[in-house]
């Protein structure tokens, strides 16, 4: 199996952004050049619609996962 898909484990005291982030990359934008990174203005309305309340340090993790998956998501 190739390394990138091996399952990684996530800190259980982590584990909810990796959720966080997942809800929110299931209703992203996509265009013809492929996905289309998570803005702060989705972020938001995810938080209202779903009573959720990230910190100021839980955005940036979100945001830093969604680099990641736009740099592997490019790739191809």
């Amino acid at each position: 199996m190739p390394e990138q898909l091996e399952p990684v484990d996530i800190p259980y005291a982590i584990k909810y952004i990796w959720g966080f982030f997942c809800e929110l990359s299931n209703s992203r934008g996509y265009s013809e050049a492929g996905a289309m990174p998570l803005t702060y203005t989705e972020i938001k309305a995810w938080s209202e619609l779903t009573k959720s309340d990230p910190t100021a340090w839980e955005i940036d993790v979100i945001k830093a996962i969604d680099r990641a998956f736009l740099t592997e998501s490019n790739k191809k």
